[in-house]
């Protein structure tokens, strides 16, 4: 039987969700404002505007192409994970694998050959892209697959899933430093292009999500903490249970109705705060910090209200709540208060829902994961959280299309419809989300 994992080795686990949380967040909300910049950053386009059908331009392609690579292969690697008879357990060995070149490829993509408008940025990126979500999703499919394995004990999901939330959501405010950075490296060397200032503020942090994706690699011993685990069935007889499986079609398909949406909301951020309230990039990293601290401090209401009332009505609560914040994005900047007041009830409204189902997703999650275990004898965490990831990264995919294809539509100072339009956009497909997960049976 395996040992309780104690609470130092839950702040590991946490650690390292930080380091992968700082680079994806750093692709979510830098990789659109540096290759497609507004025009009052400073910094100019370095790929061309070419659109098809009059809605779809180049780049939302480009990066959904490596989007769509990681859905793939996330399953597979799921699989491999699940089958691995590694001496040190079939999760840790994957991750300790793909730190280095997830990382390298992470940095590279914001280092296109030309500095000027080139379509040839638009292959580089590309490729990049590709190399960076196979090792991206060598490390965080097995990594969540330790969140419900880790969590054998009462309540343990929910408690790794919080340290997990923390970790990540802390991530997501120092990726969004990375605009403030920037400008302090380019307060200190005037003589470097803006554009330069961002690349070595990206190096910096990816540099510490390296560090810190180390962590759990180096001190959780998996062997001890987690029970022994099998899997006999196929890939695809494992994808075909998954699939089959009615909760988890209902988790699935509104999980990437809600990270389309957050993704759209996320890639605007900084044009938000630019283009329609009109600040410096500074002001939306202290915006996000703020968003933080509203999330951290109901982490724990999240936890005990999970004690007498179900995840199942938090989370329909929580869809329907984050809808309506998405929807006033809309009127975001003409609203009777001033710029910052507006700025601040958006972040602070934003926290509250946020922090409900970045914790209870995950946990619900794994207990479909440990449900299916006690039917059919089959230790598959890695595949269910490995489909979860592709519905997820198909839902991103689409978000990173919808918002590259709503700044046609304005993007800038004065010609800010796309933005608005992006909020109304999020509002909907919060609202299927709600609605969807009405159809979840928790028993």
């Amino acid at each position: 039987m395996a040992e309780r994992i104690p609470l130092s080795k839950i702040i590991a686990y946490a650690v390292g969700v930080f380091g992968w949380s700082i680079s994806i967040n750093i692709i979510s909300v830098m990789l659109l404002y540096l290759y497609l910049p507004p025009s009052n950053a400073g910094m100019v386009n370095l790929v061309p505007q070419i659109v098809f059908f009059g809605v779809i331009n180049i780049i939302a392609l480009v990066t959904a192409s490596g989007r769509l690579f990681d859905a793939v292969v996330d399953p597979a690697i799921a699989g491999w994970s699940d089958r691995s008879k590694h001496r040190k357990g079939r999760r840790i060995p994957f991750m300790a694998v793909a730190v280095i070149p997830m990382v390298l490829f992470a940095i590279a993509m914001f280092y296109p050959p030309f500095h000027t408008e080139n379509k040839l940025n638009l292959v580089w990126l590309g490729a990049m892209q590709f190399g960076y979500y196979f090792f991206y999703g060598m490390y965080v499919i097995p990594n969540n697959a330790l969140l419900a394995e880790l969590g054998h004990y009462p309540h343990g999901k929910m408690h790794i899933s919080t340290a997990q939330s923390v970790g990540f959501i802390i991530g997501i405010v120092v990726s969004a430093q990375a605009p403030a950075i920037a400008n302090a490296i380019k307060d200190m060397m005037p003589a470097i292009t803006a554009l330069k200032s961002n690349q070595l503020a990206i190096v910096g942090l990816n540099s510490l999500g390296a560090i810190c994706m180390f962590v759990p690699v180096i001190f959780i011993d998996e062997k001890k903490y987690v029970n022994p685990g099998q899997v006999t069935e196929s890939v695809f007889t494992s994808l075909r249970t998954a699939l089959s499986n009615h909760n988890f079609r209902i988790f699935a398909l509104a999980d990437a109705a809600f990270f389309m949406s957050i993704t759209i909301i996320t890639g605007g951020l900084l044009y938000y705060v630019k283009a329609i309230l009109l600040f410096k990039e500074a002001v939306g990293s202290m915006l996000m910090g703020l968003m933080v601290l509203v999330t951290l401090a109901f982490y724990p209401v999240v936890n005990i209200m999970e004690k007498t009332i179900s995840k199942k009505k938090m989370m329909v609560g929580s869809f329907f709540f984050m809808s309506f914040v998405f929807g006033s994005i809309y009127w975001l900047g003409q609203y009777p208060v001033t710029a910052m007041v507006q700025g601040v009830l958006l972040m602070v409204t934003f926290g509250i829902p946020d922090s409900f189902l970045s914790i209870l997703t995950n946990a619900v999650l794994g207990d479909i994961a440990e449900a299916d275990t006690k039917v059919t004898g089959q230790n598959k965490e890695g595949m269910y959280f490995g489909m979860r990831a592709l519905f997820q990264k198909l839902g991103q995919t689409l978000g990173i299309m919808v918002f590259a294809m709503l700044t046609l539509y304005g993007k800038d100072p004065g010609h800010d419809y796309g933005l608005r339009l992006s909020g109304i956009v999020g509002m909907g497909l919060c609202l299927f989300s709600a609605i969807v997960y009405t159809r979840y049976k928790e028993e």
